[in-house]
């Protein structure tokens, strides 16, 4: 349902903030003559993307189980036992 929805589109936000700021840090350590880290931070900001698209296919697949992970997870994280 609605949490469903949320998870997709916090997702979809999250994809599209790793994805400029590793580019603006490769373009950066490019500059800088660090051409080994900055095909590392492309290489890591594109598994990141691939993960994330994984998610949102499962998430729109299965909802119902979605939003059960997301619900475990935060009321993992208000839980301050």
């Amino acid at each position: 349902g609605h949490f469903g929805r949320q998870i997709l589109k916090h997702l979809g936000k999250g994809q599209k903030w790793v994805g400029k700021k590793s580019a603006l840090a490769a373009k950066d350590l490019a500059a800088k003559g660090h051409h080994g880290t900055s095909k590392f931070i492309t290489g890591t900001s594109q598994k990141t993307s691939q993960g994330i698209k994984w998610a949102k296919k499962k998430a729109k697949k299965y909802p119902k189980t979605a939003a059960a992970i997301g619900g475990a997870a935060a009321w993992d994280i208000l839980d301050n036992d």
